[in-house]
């Protein structure tokens, strides 16, 4: 096959210092570009440590998504991320659970600085 991996995955923002925050300091990203663009909007591009992967944002007005996951995310232990990131003052919209689609997960949903919902979900230990 030809394709290799997801390039980037553009995320809808209204405040870009606020969501950089969000996701550098909260999750764990890392930036990997952050460039002037137009309007003193910027190029704003983030990694997951150690992943090729990027996420973009863009402006709202040019994405929008109603109450549907904008991003979806894994971790190594969904229930313990919940845990950290409600002692961070984020939002845990659905508590960790089994899901019902494949034995072995936990998922869980969060909203982010920019009242995105992130869905997130880890491989149950065992």
């Amino acid at each position: 096959m030809a394709l290799k991996r997801i390039s980037f995955q553009s995320i809808p923002v209204d405040d870009q210092d606020r969501a950089l925050a969000f996701y550098c300091d909260i999750l764990g990203f890392e930036v990997h570009t952050d460039a002037p663009f137009d309007d003193g909007w910027r190029w704003v591009f983030l990694t997951i440590p150690d992943a090729e992967t990027r996420l973009q944002f863009a402006k709202r007005s040019d994405i929008t998504v109603h109450d549907k996951p904008t991003l979806a995310l894994a971790c190594d232990d969904v229930d313990a991320e919940c845990v950290r990131w409600r002692e961070a003052g984020v939002n845990v919209t659905n508590e960790p659970q089994d899901a019902p689609w494949q034995p072995g997960v936990r998922w869980a949903t969060i909203r982010d600085s920019e009242d995105n919902i992130l869905f997130i979900e880890s491989l149950k230990e065992g």
